[in-house]
């Protein structure tokens, strides 16, 4: 009895031995484990800008074809064959003004008109008579005046008459009537003779040695080279920042160069489908010709207290990302005129750090950290 007593007091022994061991070596290497630290936020590093309003150019850009400023179709008034004394002309050839394009055969008209000359002369020496007892006081005009006369010149102003009784006398005799044929038949003899009118370039020819012209028939193109103009067309938004005379660079995909142009007019009717107004640049200068395509940008309208932006940068259309204490806030901004690639923008004060670049993640609110280079 007493030894199996021993045997249970010892095994209980053991037992809270081995229960006190364990939990001192639990114990142990809950201690020997460190409590793991929190780790620091990272912050999204961003590039920014100070704001810093001026005054800025406002530039509207345009794309137009040149067109040249004096261009005619040449047509004749009259009929016949050209002459043998005529130039020939064939497209691409310059001329100046003033110079003769074209001549038709007009040897019949020139005998007929002299033929009425020489009558109206007869008609002159048969009053003068009568002119020597009547019109006495006059008579020294109508000597001097049939003295001059001259089949081959233009025909002179008929002496003026002193009295109401001489007019009507000189009336009657259809010295009138014959004088203001005359004048008819020089003015339309002058039609058989066609000068340049400004100095340019024959665009067009369309007759030749020996051709025989007829009335109405078209002849050629002719345009002035050196001075160009340039339709192009700006949105009806633009409009308020341009007047005539603004100035406009322009340039070409095609060719090197650079050439200076004006605003000459703008027209007052808008298109209906594209909302856009017309203007025409007055322009010159080397290797430009007749139906280039040239772009440009028009130097308008000053605005003062502005920033010109990139676009991408706005958010939502009227704001912009500003830095403030490490974190990102919404800037409202007034948008003054949108250009294709920058928007000119009023509203954020000088020194105001920006955002440079947008990034998807980017909310109101993000903390940041500034690392500009």
């Amino acid at each position: 009895m007493n030894r199996q007593l021993i045997v249970a007091v010892v095994a209980v022994l053991l037992l809270v031995v081995v229960v006190v061991m364990g939990r001192s070596a639990v114990k142990a290497k809950t201690e020997a484990v460190p409590t793991p630290k929190p780790k620091a936020a990272v912050l999204k590093s961003v590039q920014v800008f100070s704001a810093k309003n001026e005054t800025v150019q406002t530039q509207v850009p345009i794309f137009g074809r040149l067109m040249a400023n004096e261009k005619i179709e040449l047509f004749s008034e009259l009929g016949g064959q050209l002459s043998p004394k005529s130039p020939v002309w064939k497209a691409g050839m310059r001329f100046s003004k003033g110079d003769l394009l074209l001549q038709i055969d007009h040897s019949e008209q020139i005998l007929a008109l002299q033929a009425q000359k020489a009558a109206l002369l007869t008609a002159i020496t048969q009053i003068m008579p009568d002119i020597k007892i009547d019109f006495g006081d006059n008579l020294a005009a109508w000597e001097s005046y049939r003295q001059n006369f001259s089949l081959d010149n233009l025909i002179p102003e008929l002496p003026t008459p002193k009295t109401s009784r001489e007019k009507d006398f000189i009336a009657l005799k259809t010295i009138y009537n014959q004088f203001y044929t005359i004048k008819s038949a020089e003015e339309r003899l002058k039609k058989y003779q066609i000068y340049a009118p400004f100095s340019g370039e024959i665009t067009e020819s369309l007759i030749s040695t020996g051709s025989f012209i007829r009335a109405g028939q078209k002849l050629a193109t002719l345009m002035s080279v050196g001075g160009y103009e340039l339709e192009a067309a700006v949105p009806l938004e633009d409009l308020k920042y341009i007047k005539i005379g603004d100035k406009v660079q322009l340039t070409s995909d095609d060719i090197a160069g650079d050439w200076i142009g004006r605003i000459g007019r703008i027209a007052s009717t808008i298109d209906n489908k594209t909302q856009t107004v017309k203007l025409y640049i007055q322009t010159n200068g080397a290797n430009l010709r007749e139906n280039m395509f040239l772009t440009g940008s028009i130097a308008a309208t000053t605005l003062a207290q502005v920033m010109e932006v990139p676009r991408k940068l706005l958010v939502e259309g009227d704001k912009l990302y500003a830095v403030k204490d490490s974190t990102l806030s919404l800037q409202p901004i007034q948008i003054i005129k949108n250009n294709p690639e920058t928007a000119i923008v009023r509203g954020v004060e000088d020194g105001t750090f920006l955002l440079k670049e947008l990034f998807s993640t980017a909310h109101e609110g993000m903390r940041v950290q500034i690392v500009n280079n």
